[in-house]
């Protein structure tokens, strides 16, 4: 299936920015919503974390249900399966176990306190540290990879329901995850709903630019619901999770052809690195605070920290790229290859109005 070259450039640009917005979320020191301040300070910090950013896994969540379902992958299953054990398992565990080997020296020989006590930990916790089977594993972030792993399993059951009988697969799916009833097979079970919810704007071609034309009230709308969300204090955010990336979406056109929205767009190559090892990051940018804590104000400290961490990991990145390629693409899921083009000819002119469509994005798009 063919992607329109005005949907692809807003995928583009928005994996970046809801990247750059995971790394905003993460940064330390979390603070519940209840126990938030009354400055200035306190409102954006928790507008940010509490609100604005949380919709950043539900928009990438139902991109990835978009994209995988706009190909034919998912009838191909055993493709498919071989397909992310390279490009999701593989850097899930690289990075994950890293981060567990490193997180435990960090405990034994320096007395660091985290999550995981793994000094103390049973077979369970440990198995949940490094896998992920019932919670999030180690490397906390990657339990969105964990979540897409079993998604992807589920992915030829969920086209059988798109292809047969898109609506009641819909509901069913809703009611199952909503409920809770998988237990912990979907740790994030909004997670399945808004994958299915992809896949049915693939399926049923859902005309993805149809709300632009009201993308500006929309963003109005879209901030609104975060700020109102702080202001009462609003701890259960699911209903929020399932609509914000319907209102994203269109929001999102508004920055598309901005400076803003070609920037992110060129530098969507780095999200998945920038995803999955900010959080190793992120905490050792805290345990530095911490040295110089009396001189340098928090504020300073948290508006700072996901710009050097980004730039950071993007210089990595090239690092990676230009020292140990190979080895590097292996180990970060074979993202850094260059996709297939494929050029569509045409023996007559196109059409005038005829929509202008990107280069065809098949398995090699729906597998970032």
């Amino acid at each position: 299936m063919l992607i329109k070259k005005e949907v692809s450039d807003r995928i583009e640009m928005l994996r970046f920015l809801m990247i750059f917005g995971v790394v905003i979320l993460h940064v330390p020191q979390y603070v519940p919503l209840n126990e938030m301040g009354s400055s200035w300070f306190d409102f954006i910090k928790a507008f940010c974390q509490h609100a604005l950013f949380r919709a950043t896994v539900p928009v990438l969540t139902l991109i990835s249900g978009y994209l995988l379902f706009s190909s034919t992958l998912y009838q191909a299953p055993l493709k498919l399966w071989k397909k992310k054990l390279r490009s999701l398992a593989v850097p899930f565990l690289v990075f994950n176990l890293a981060v567990l080997g490193v997180a435990y020296v960090a405990q034994a020989r320096l007395g660091l306190t985290m999550s995981y006590d793994l000094l103390k930990a049973d077979a369970g916790t440990w198995l949940d540290a490094m896998f992920g089977l019932t919670n999030s594993p180690v490397n906390y972030p990657l339990n969105f990879l964990r979540d897409m792993m079993v998604l992807m399993l589920l992915a030829p059951l969920f086209g059988l329901l798109l292809r047969s009988a898109p609506l009641p697969g819909f509901i069913l799916v809703a009611l199952c995850f909503y409920n809770n009833f998988d237990g912990a097979l979907v740790l994030r079970d909004t997670m399945a709903i808004l994958f299915y919810a992809g896949g049915m704007a693939a399926t049923q071609k859902w005309d993805l630019e149809a709300l632009d034309k009201y993308a500006k009230p929309i963003l109005a709308l879209f901030l609104g619901l975060c700020a109102l969300i702080i202001h009462l204090k609003i701890a259960n955010r699911t209903q929020f999770v399932l609509v914000a990336p319907f209102l994203v979406w269109p929001a999102a056109s508004l920055f598309v052809k901005t400076r803003l929205g070609a920037w992110a767009a060129r530098h969507s190559k780095y999200s998945f690195f920038v995803f999955i090892t900010h959080a190793p990051l992120l905490m050792v940018s805290w345990a530095l605070y911490g040295k110089v804590a009396p001189y340098v104000p928090y504020p300073v400290y948290w508006f700072a920290t996901p710009l050097v961490t980004v730039g950071a990991l993007m210089l990595a990145y090239k690092l990676g790229m230009r020292v140990a390629p190979a080895a590097f693409a292996f180990v970060t899921g074979a993202r850094t290859k260059k996709r297939t083009v494929f050029v569509e000819r045409r023996k007559t002119p196109r059409p005038a109005g005829a929509p202008v469509y990107s280069p065809e994005m098949r398995v090699q798009l729906a597998s970032s």
